[in-house]
């Protein structure tokens, strides 16, 4: 059986991955505390699922990356209503990286589109999504693993306390996972 020791190896030989630190105890709990603050530059509500999931993990790794983890899949962050009918979204490579959304999308940003012919059930709130990742599983010893970019703060955050040095262009994830018996 694999152990946390084995995984973390695996992602440390991962290209991108400039390194990887098991994320528990008291950097888990700071790390944890400052993403549950994290909001909007709009002021517009924050919903955390990708904290939430990766919470619910027996094992949060803290990666420092020199490019996007891996084959994580799936949207980022999207903006719904309170039943759930996303009303925009990011678009992962931007503009160019996905087919025409069609005359009802405005681009907010060169990564980001929304759709003001939605009808809203009010509540609009943006959410933060985990991504599924592909790249470890099961045979390294890592079930159900899913993966967040925490907000700038936190990632600052965990820099000083990785001690990754300043100027660094590595940025920060959290890949969470259950450990497999």
């Amino acid at each position: 059986m694999a152990g946390v020791e084995d995984v973390l190896s695996v992602l440390r030989s991962m290209d991108g991955v400039a390194a990887a630190f098991l994320l528990d105890g008291a950097a888990l709990d700071a790390a944890v505390a400052e993403e549950r603050v994290a909001g909007t530059i709009s002021g517009m509500p924050m919903e955390n699922r990708a904290l939430d999931e990766c919470v619910r993990r027996e094992v949060r790794v803290c990666l420092f990356c020199t490019g996007a983890f891996g084959d994580a899949e799936g949207r980022v962050l999207v903006m719904e209503d309170g039943d759930g009918n996303v009303l925009g979204h990011d678009v992962i490579g931007g503009r160019g990286a996905e087919a025409d959304f069609g005359e009802d999308a405005l681009w907010l940003s060169d990564d980001f589109v929304v759709f003001p012919g939605r009808r809203s059930a009010g509540g609009v709130r943006m959410v933060m999504l985990p991504r599924r990742v592909s790249s470890i599983g099961r045979a390294e010893g890592a079930g159900d693993p899913v993966l967040m970019y925490p907000s700038t703060g936190t990632d600052l955050l965990l820099k000083r306390l990785f001690r990754v040095p300043e100027g660094s262009k590595a940025s920060s994830a959290i890949l969470a996972f259950d450990r497999v018996s």
